[in-house]
């Protein structure tokens, strides 16, 4: 799986969160990495494997949320 940051806060105990990186997973330049992106032009088996690797690694379906910087 890709790397991931786990936000240290205060939240109710059935709140949880992560932030993924693009370091780690299987997509190709110039997705190179942990692309989870399905709408930007990526393989769309790449950002199927990356996404799978991320549920693998979860209690539960994610809620994704992209944000573009």
């Amino acid at each position: 799986m890709g790397e991931v940051f786990v936000p240290d806060w205060a939240a109710p105990a059935n709140v949880k969160a992560l932030q993924t990186t693009r370091n780690g997973g299987v997509s190709r330049m110039p997705w190179a990495g942990f692309n989870l992106g399905d709408h930007v032009g990526d393989d769309p088996a790449a950002v199927a494997a990356n996404r799978q690797s991320l549920r693998a690694a979860l209690p539960g379906e994610p809620r994704l949320s992209l944000i573009h910087i």
